[in-house]
């Protein structure tokens, strides 16, 4: 099933323009983690990925489904030693609300897989385009029934996170999360877990050693100029052992760095590059790739490499585009030699939206000197050959 998935994909997903013919990533295989189903009848979506100690690759969504009568949201966790087969992986559902859950970020620590979630009214949960009127009415009463359960606290709904359970249950315990987190938490070197995420439109760094007992603020990323607020933030640690955050504020995209494990940030400094919900990823290697969403009526996902976090950012290409104008959301690790995107996606004109994997790998002229600098050399002499030309007409 997964190589049909894959011809029909790379067929019709990456419908491309003339401009972005040249400008594409090094494309591995391309399929769906997670399309509706009888299981989910809602559709799924803000995905995330990590890689787990073991190896294996692990993709947790939020979807909608009905369980026990009633229409909510869920959690699923999905986990393949090869992530070309995340699509055949069993579904494990590890958190269930009455409330909308999305924002979803995953992480492996030292001290386990850790998973945050945003949940909202249920109001804005999504119901079913294809439920028969009267079957839709009663599970969206039972709902309703179930969020009246809960504290009115719990009705507002907030950022939380958890270790998820390594024997299959669901999370029985979760803690309220300081910020809106979007993005995967970075791992230090001494075991540290680095958190930033963004609250009254600042940016804000959390620390910890141990997940389950808290995060502590140590410190904030600096205003890019009095009154401009961030709405996206994440971080991840380079090679050399420097942070570096990636910050969206307005529809556009900036960089700073910590040395002191986020204690203190330098001022941001525009990428100029225009985008939305950034995220970061970083090879063995030390390349670093930043996938982000494109900020118009498409919604394409692009990327950009750095080959070590501090050099110049490499031309904007396309990783995916989507001719259902839906394509939102990347989230990105690096596996070996390559790197792995979940995406949300509304497939050819679909109500309810799918979870895309994209396996890829950058182009090597954007992080090799060696073939960077032969391709520059090379460039330099054609135009040298065509105003030699020019020169002799």
């Amino acid at each position: 099933m997964m190589p049909y998935i894959i011809a029909l994909v790379i067929g019709i997903v990456r419908r491309i323009t003339d401009e972005d013919a040249a400008a594409l990533i090094d494309l591995k295989e391309q399929g769906f983690v997670c399309r509706k189903s009888e299981q989910i009848v809602g559709g799924c979506g803000s995905p995330a990925v990590a890689v787990c100690s073991n190896g294996s690759i692990a993709v947790a969504f939020a979807c909608t489904r009905v369980k026990e009568k009633a229409l909510v949201s869920s959690i699923c966790l999905m986990r393949s030693a090869d992530p070309k087969q995340i699509a055949t992986a069993g579904k494990r559902f590890v958190i269930t609300s009455p409330l909308q859950i999305g924002n979803v970020t995953l992480t492996q620590t030292p001290q386990g897989l850790l998973l945050g979630w945003r949940t909202r009214s249920n109001a804005y949960l999504h119901y079913p385009s294809r439920l028969e009127k009267p079957v839709f009415n009663t599970l969206k009463s039972n709902n309703t029934a179930l969020t009246m359960l809960l504290s009115e606290k719990e009705k507002q709904g907030g950022m939380h996170y958890a270790l998820i359970p390594d024997n299959g249950e669901e999370i029985k315990e979760a803690y309220e999360a300081p910020a809106l987190f979007s993005q995967s938490a970075a791992v230090l070197s001494g075991g540290e877990v680095l958190w930033l995420g963004v609250k009254d439109g600042k940016a804000l760094a959390y620390r910890t050693q141990d997940v389950c007992k808290g995060f502590s603020l140590v410190g904030n990323v600096p205003e890019i100029e009095t009154g401009r607020t961030y709405s996206h933030a994440g971080c991840a640690k380079l090679k050399n052992g420097r942070v570096l955050a990636v910050l969206c504020s307005s529809g556009e995209l900036f960089a700073s760095y910590s040395d002191d494990m986020g204690t203190r940030w330098t001022v941001p400094k525009p990428l100029d590059i225009n985008g939305t919900a950034p995220s970061l990823a970083v090879r063995e290697d030390g390349v670093v790739s930043l996938s982000f969403v494109e900020p118009d009526k498409k919604f394409a996902i692009r990327s950009s490499i750095n080959k070590d976090g501090e050099s110049e950012w490499c031309k904007v290409r396309l990783l995916v585009s989507s001719v259902g104008d839906n394509s939102r959301r990347p989230y990105t690790v690096a596996v070996g030699d390559s790197f792995c995107t979940v995406s949300r996606i509304r497939f050819c004109g679909e109500k309810e939206s799918s979870v895309l994997y994209t396996g890829w790998k950058p182009l090597k002229e954007d992080y090799d000197p060696v073939l960077e600098a032969q391709l520059a050399k090379e460039s330099k002499k054609k135009k040298r050959g065509r105003k030699n030309k020019d020169a002799v007409q």
